[in-house]
């Protein structure tokens, strides 16, 4: 009959392995949170608040051209945005083809379409939520 005897001493330091590996998998867990925390947020170049729309032009080129689309038909326009600058755009301001005005009192916004020509040439398209317009 073969029987092995452990130790205690043996199981002290299995025990003590266990637990530094533990407290080391903690501690790298706590520095990734905390080296992750430091990193600066980037916004969403699109953001929609209550009594207006926020479009910032987050490349390198600035645009010109702009032209800001909400639930498809009240458009505004910018002339042009700097690399790097936003454009507030207020929603009373937004017009239909038929000239009625942006009712942030009694309809919401669903929809975004930002339209632009970018300085080195490209076209610019940016959408946030259900945008039908081509």
């Amino acid at each position: 009959m073969n029987c092995n005897v452990v130790s205690p001493a043996h199981v002290n330091r299995g025990i003590r392995h266990a637990r530094t590996t533990g407290l080391r998998l903690v501690g790298a867990l706590l520095l990734l949170a905390a080296v992750g925390s430091c990193a600066k947020e980037i916004p969403e170049p699109i953001r929609v608040r209550e009594t207006d729309v926020i479009i910032e032009n987050q490349t390198q080129a600035s645009w010109s051209g702009v032209e800001v689309w909400v639930n498809d038909h009240f458009r505004g326009l910018a002339p042009s945005v700097a690399a790097g600058q936003q454009l507030i755009v207020p929603l009373d301001g937004l017009v239909a083809a038929f000239g009625q005005r942006f009712d942030r009192h009694r309809q919401a916004v669903f929809g975004v379409l930002v339209t632009a020509k970018s300085s080195d040439g490209r076209d610019v398209r940016m959408t946030w939520g259900k945008v039908n317009r081509r």
